[in-house]
């Protein structure tokens, strides 16, 4: 969620850099890149000791292990891959959805699990009946097209009721003159004057517009019938793919390929260009329609309620090959193995529960921001015995693309760091593979994690995929075999050790350290803010010792068990579970807790709780020290970087207070769970002001300050008494 995890990966593993956008990550470089390299910076101590480049040695693998790798059927899961990549386009809330969903329910029952379940959810569900654009004005020439998601086409029902947006054909078409906006700046919109019903021809490009949807509210504004779209970001634009994402707004927004773009802009060098628009899409909200989650259950033995889960999402754009019918083919495959397995010996001591969730890309209620990772949330809401007892999540999403760089990434909570980097170092992956902290809020481990309070694993795509992210292009051709090995590799492993775990791999120290180190940046950027980050300091230090002794209790009964014997097991037994029960309680306050969501867009970036209102309250102190010293330019760049003015300075007032009002006032759904979506501050008035000079030096001084004092600076004090609450809670949950 999580999700553009593209860029120059160069670091050694368990370190990541890179140059553009990363994960689900459909989301603007420049403001992913600037808060994962800060946390790249505080994860180094975290992972610094990842196995090197090229062990190529397994030898840390027990002969159970070994014997039930070996049983992987690669060949199975590929088959899967295959056939429910063939069923296209599945979206949440439609019959193609639920025909995969059933597909998976079908395999899991014929594979003898324990139980199977299908468990419904209300959902937005957007379905579409064919776009086709004709350029008119050139013969009718075809122009290959789809209607972005979660939108109007040209005409279709909205929960039954019929809308229309065409000029002819009793509304089903839309005829007009093509006028190229460049990236849909309201300066570009401003350029063109009133658009008198023309459809505007738009670059897509993340890192100016944060969302498609700002430039078709702009396109609204300017008297656009319509927007057609071209492109992804820069750098990533596939010259023949036609985008598809979520992306809603007051009129339709159509998705062409660069090079169909292209061939218009020439075509326009000649003369004007009209275009003629057919589609249809059907919208319905959570009233009307609902998605599926499948799960199968394979009973513990001995901690039957205790769980570790296999989690991707059956919902996909266009084909959906890697993204994600990948991961539904290897949990299939991961419950086939294990299964199998449990026939020649092995005795699964916790539940493995394997999940096919719906509706990951969109379906989230009518009206909310948040309205991705649907299916997941749903599930962790729905199962409190689970996210209660969870041993670890395992969530995959796009594991099957083939490489351009011989590296694969995982994102993780930071509580499992060591047994993740053990299981790599086991495996001889260690120059194939490396991890970072923390999780994204672009994927289902979201849901597991910062919601549910679960440790969770993340297996993502590799680099180079981008371009092709929810593209025609994401198809079985472009798939590899060695992608996916090596997931269901590590994927197996993990699974095998979480289920046997004597003691939950539950570390919390690698969480303090990377809060720490969130909090040292922080001071050095708001230092009149020492104080209280000293009293969040103070607690988060007593909860690190408090979590290295309970690892330290846990190592020790971990050796008394391996050398006792009967009745003396038993006891031991027992004192372990309380163990695990602190660790777990513990981790459920601190993870989500310490989490905090925003950035960008909402819930677009991951970080410590108080780093958006530090971040934005450094900015806002930059810009009134300039003014104090006549220095509007350096005030408004300052004001350029606040959080939403990376896009919101290149849109018209009008609508970014629409857009900002859409992220924060409307239905948060799972985004103000526990509080972590931050709230923002409005700049944009003061920036627009000082740049065209109808505002003041000293009228944006006296706005800024009461920003500062009224918003910033008590919003930091309540994240950081928060965090100092939470930090105790969990130190106080150790100690007993």
């Amino acid at each position: 969620m999580l999700k553009d995890k593209n860029g120059n990966y160069g670091a050694a593993p368990g370190l990541l850099t890179r140059g553009t956008k990363g994960g689900k990550m459909n989301k603007p470089a420049a403001a992913v890149f600037l808060a994962f390299l800060m946390t790249v910076v505080a994860a180094v101590p975290l992972v610094g000791g990842a196995p090197s480049t090229g062990t190529g040695s397994s030898s840390g693998l027990t002969p159970e292990e070994v014997q039930i790798l070996k049983g992987l059927d690669y060949n199975s899961a590929w088959n899967d891959l295959a056939y429910i990549s063939a069923m296209g386009e599945k979206v949440a809330g439609t019959d193609q959805e639920r025909s995969a969903q059933q597909y998976v329910y079908n395999r899991f029952v014929q594979m003898g699990m324990d139980k199977v379940t299908w468990e419904t959810f209300p959902v937005s569900s957007w379905r579409h009946y064919g776009t086709t654009v004709k350029i008119v004005s050139n013969g009718n020439e075809d122009i290959p097209a789809t209607t972005y998601g979660d939108s109007y086409s040209i005409w279709g029902y909205e929960d039954h009721v019929k809308y229309s947006f065409g000029n002819s054909n009793g509304g089903k078409t839309l005829t007009a003159q093509v006028v190229d906006v460049g990236l849909g700046t309201h300066v570009e919109f401003d350029a063109k004057g009133d658009l008198g019903g023309a459809i505007a021809l738009v670059h897509r490009d993340d890192n100016v517009q944060g969302w498609p949807n700002v430039v078709v509210e702009e396109a609204a504004v300017h008297g656009a019938s319509a927007v057609i779209f071209y492109g992804y970001y820069a750098g990533n634009d596939l010259p023949a793919g036609m985008k598809q994402d979520s992306v809603g707004g007051p009129i339709p927004p159509i998705s062409i390929s660069p090079i169909s773009a292209w061939h218009i802009q020439d075509l326009m060098k000649a003369g004007p260009v009209t275009v003629k628009i057919d589609g249809r899409v059907d919208k319905l909200s959570d009233k009307f329609a609902e998605s599926v989650n499948v799960a199968a259950y394979l009973y513990g033995t001995t901690k039957p309620d205790e769980y570790v889960v296999i989690s991707g999402h059956i919902d996909c754009w266009w084909d959906g090959a890697s993204d994600d019918t990948s991961s539904i083919a290897a949990v299939l495959e991961f419950a086939r193995l294990f299964k199998e397995a449990q026939k020649n010996g092995f005795k699964n001591e916790r539940t493995l529960v394997f999940c096919s969730v719906g509706a990951e890309e969109e379906g989230g209620p009518k009206g909310t921001w948040y309205n991705w990772l649907v299916g997941s949330y749903e599930f962790v809401t729905a199962h409190p015995e689970i996210m209660n007892n969870l041993a670890v999540e395992l969530n995959m999403d796009g594991v099957s693309f083939v490489k351009a760089s011989g590296r694969y990434w995982v994102e993780n909570t930071w509580e499992v760091n060591g047994f993740l980097q053990k299981a790599i170092s086991d495996l001889g992956m260690g120059g194939a593979v490396g991890f970072y902290n923390p999780i994204w809020s672009w994927t289902d481990a979201w849901s597991f994690g910062a919601k549910g309070g679960g440790s969770t694993i993340q297996m993502m795509w590799v680099a180079g995929f981008d371009p092709y992210y929810h593209t025609q292009y994401d198809a079985m051709p472009m798939q590899s075999h060695d992608t996916l090995d090596t997931v269901l590799k590590l994927h197996a492993l993990l699974a095998i050790r979480a289920t046997h775990a004597l003691v939950l791999p539950i570390e919390l120290q690698y969480t303090c350290d990377w809060a720490a180190a969130r909090l040292k940046t922080e001071k050095m950027t708001v230092p009149a803010e020492a104080a209280n980050i000293d009293k969040a300091q103070a607690a988060l230090s007593v909860l690190r010792a408090q979590a290295v002794a309970a690892n330290a209790y846990g190592a020790e009964l971990t050796k008394q068990y391996a050398a006792a014997s009967g009745e003396q097991k038993a006891v031991i037994a027992s004192k372990v579970n309380a163990l695990n029960r602190i660790l777990i309680d513990a981790r459920r306050i601190v993870t989500p807790w310490t989490l905090g969501e925003g950035g960008l867009m909402g819930s677009w970036d991951v970080f410590l709780r108080s780093d958006q209102h530090v971040h934005d309250l450094g900015l806002v102190n930059s810009a009134i020290a300039a003014l104090s010293k006549g220095q509007v330019g350096n005030a408004i760049a300052a004001l350029e970087d606040v959080y939403t003015m990376e896009w919101g300075k290149y849109f018209s007032r009008e609508v970014y207070l629409g857009v900002l009002d859409s992220m924060m006032y409307g239905f948060m759904y799972w985004g103000d769970d526990f509080d972590q979506q931050q709230a923002y501050v409005d700049v944009q008035g003061i920036y627009l002001g000082l740049k065209d000079g109808t505002m003041s030096k000293t009228t944006a001084l006296g706005q800024l300050n009461a920003i500062k004092s009224t918003q910033l600076t008590p919003w930091l004090d309540a994240d950081l008494l928060k965090l100092a609450w939470a930090w105790s809670e969990g130190a106080a949950v150790l100690a007993t």
